[in-house]
C-alpha cells in the first residue's frame, strides 16, 4: 500500500486555507487530490515554494470541484519552466491549458532576466539615499515608495502600540506578548503596532518567531461589551455585495486580497479574458471572464480583501 505523507508545514497552511472557506472538514479531499496535483507538474518536492504550489491548487481543485477550472499564476510559470526543469515529464494537456502557446524555458529562468538596476534608480530617483533603498522599492513598488516620500518630507511617524490606559486609578493591561500553539505548531509572536480604532480594515504588526508581520483585520460584526445590552449584536458592517445568481457574475472561490483590477466599466470582454488578480495565501490567481459580454459593474478596487460567493464584477451578455 502507498502511503503519502503531507509535511508539517504545508498542513499548517492547508488547514489555514480551508478554515478560511470553512471547509476544514474536506482536507480528507484535498489530501487525496494533492498527489494528482504533483503527478501533473512532474512530482516537484514538496519544500518550499513548491509545496506551496502544489497545495493552494490542490485546494483550488477541491473546493471550485472542477480540476483546474482556477490555475494559479505560479502553476502557470511553474509549467512554463519558472522554476526550472521539472524532475519528471508533466501532464501535456495541463500545460497546453495553462500557458497556450507561449513557448516553455529551456535554460535557466534567471538568465532571461533583463537588468533593472539602473531603470529602478530612475524611477525612484532622489529619494533612495542607497542601494537598500533601491531594492526596498524593487520589492516593494508602492510601500517602499510611500515610505520613501514620507521619510524625505519628514512625515514619517511610527504608529504607537496601543494599550489601555488608567481608569478610576486602576491599572488596565493589554497583552502584548504571546506563546501561541496552532495546529500542532507553536510560535511566539510579540505585538509591535496596530492601525487606528473604530475602522472597518485595520492594520496589526507582530514579530512572529522573529520576523516582521502584518495583517489585515476586516471587521464584519460587533458586540456591544459594556451597558445593559452587553453581548448584544450592535451591528453588521458585512459587505453587501450581493451573491452571484447570473452567467456573467464574477466572484471567487476562497477569501483573498485583490492585487489588480484589469477591466472598467463599459469594456467588452471574452469569456476567459483575465479580468482581475488576486493573492490568498501568497498564491496569486487571474479571476477570468465565465461569458461574453461587456463589463457592466465593478463593486471592488485594488488592494481591497474579497470574500467567497459575493458578486465582485458584473458582465451582461447582452451589451
Amino acid at each position: 500500500m502507498h502511503i503519502f505523507q503531507v509535511p508539517g508545514g504545508m498542513i499548517s497552511n492547508l488547514a489555514n486555507q480551508l478554515k478560511e472557506r470553512n471547509a476544514l472538514d474536506r482536507i480528507g479531499e484535498v489530501y487525496n487530490e494533492i498527489p494528482a496535483v504533483r503527478k501533473d507538474l512532474g512530482y516537484p518536492p514538496l519544500v518550499t515554494p513548491t509545496s506551496q504550489i502544489v497545495g493552494t491548487q490542490a485546494v483550488l481543485n477541491v473546493l471550485t470541484g472542477k480540476r483546474y477550472e482556477t490555475i494559479t499564476n505560479e502553476v502557470k510559470r511553474y509549467l512554463q519552466g519558472g522554476y526550472g526543469k521539472p524532475p519528471a515529464a508533466v501532464n501535456v494537456d495541463l500545460q497546453k491549458k495553462a500557458i497556450g502557446k507561449e513557448e516553455v524555458m529551456d535554460c535557466r529562468p534567471a538568465d532571461l532576466i533583463k537588468p533593472e538596476l539602473d531603470k529602478l534608480r530612475s524611477e525612484i530617483g532622489e529619494l533612495a539615499l542607497n542601494d537598500e533603498d533601491v531594492l526596498s522599492y524593487a520589492m516593494f513598488p508602492e510601500v517602499g515608495k510611500l515610505f520613501l516620500e514620507q521619510r524625505s518630507s519628514g512625515s514619517l511617524v511610527a504608529e504607537p502600540l496601543e494599550v489601555e490606559s488608567r481608569a478610576d486609578d486602576h491599572l488596565k493591561k493589554a497583552p502584548t506578548e504571546f506563546n501561541v500553539a496552532l495546529h500542532g505548531e507553536s510560535y511566539h509572536i510579540k505585538v509591535t503596532g496596530a492601525g487606528p480604532k473604530n475602522q472597518m480594515l485595520r492594520h496589526f504588526y507582530f514579530m512572529v518567531d522573529g520576523v516582521p508581520e502584518e495583517i489585515v483585520v476586516e471587521t464584519l460584526d460587533e458586540i456591544v461589551l459594556d451597558g445593559g445590552m452587553q453581548g448584544a449584536v450592535k451591528s453588521t458592517i458585512a459587505s453587501k455585495r450581493r451573491k452571484p445568481t447570473e452567467p456573467g457574475d464574477v466572484f471567487v472561490s476562497m477569501p483573498c486580497n485583490v492585487l489588480e483590477v484589469l477591466v472598467k466599466v463599459g469594456q467588452q470582454v471574452p469569456a476567459g479574458q483575465a479580468v482581475m488578480v488576486t493573492e490568498a495565501m501568497k498564491m496569486e490567481t487571474e479571476i477570468t471572464a465565465p461569458i461574453n459580454g461587456v463589463v457592466k459593474a465593478v463593486h471592488i478596487v485594488k488592494g481591497e480583501p474579497a470574500n467567497p460567493d459575493e458578486v465582485l464584477i458584473e458582465i451582461d451578455p447582452n451589451g
